[in-house]
């Protein structure tokens, strides 16, 4: 094996020109190595601390609508929003305050924060819970085809039965008996529970009075 061997002047004059040509790149890549180490530590604590914010927001819309504050809770929901409005807190927050609007009797307010938590992918382990109160108040507002639309289809693990009857209740304030009758009773073969849930679904679907088979059997 051939070994290359150089004095002290060759080794230097060779050290020098590998460093020209290829030195600059290396002090930038450890340059950008270090910024990135640096910049991923600040970026981490600044997550951090936006996420510690939105909580303490979210603690204190919570405690002001316990206290039946709600006008105070709407100044702090604003700045959350302001402040930390892209956080998984701030979707909660929205939820929270749909809730309040709606014992208000403030319909319209609950329906677009609703639909902005249903717009928001990042939401989306709570857009089966928002679908179902936003088809719910939908009904209450008169909006029976925006209702169903919510709430049809292929049910989310776990909200078939709620799906199902929501769409029976709609159905039974159209006068469509049998069509409620049917949603009733998926909703009964699917009712998460018992109690007084149950009892009510079996109340409902009496209420619609004789199926088709009960008709053709007497």
């Amino acid at each position: 094996m051939a070994v290359e061997l150089y004095d002290e002047h060759e080794q230097g004059e060779r050290v020098r020109s590998w460093m020209k040509e290829y030195g600059t790149s290396i002090v930038m890549g450890l340059a950008l190595a270090v910024a990135g180490v640096f910049g991923y530590g600040t970026w981490q604590a600044s997550q951090e601390a936006t996420a510690n914010l939105a909580a303490e927001y979210y603690a204190v819309i919570q405690d002001e609508l316990s206290e039946d504050r709600l006008d105070v809770a709407e100044e702090q929901f604003q700045a959350m929003n302001e402040a930390v409005g892209d956080s998984a807190y701030a979707g909660l927050a929205s939820l929270v305050m749909a809730g309040a609007y709606v014992e208000d009797g403030r319909l319209d307010p609950a329906a677009d924060l609703y639909r902005q938590v249903l717009a928001n992918p990042e939401m989306s382990s709570v857009h089966p819970m928002t679908r179902t109160r936003l088809a719910r108040l939908l009904h209450a507002q008169g909006d029976d085809a925006g209702s169903l639309a919510l709430v049809s289809g292929e049910a989310p693990e776990g909200f078939r039965g709620a799906w199902a009857e929501l769409r029976g209740d709609v159905l039974m304030s159209q006068g469509e008996m049998e069509q409620a009758r049917v949603a009733y009773q998926e909703a009964i073969d699917n009712q998460v529970g018992q109690g007084m849930g149950a009892s009510l679904l079996q109340i409902k679907l009496d209420a619609t009075g004789p199926g088709l088979d009960d008709e053709d059997a007497s």
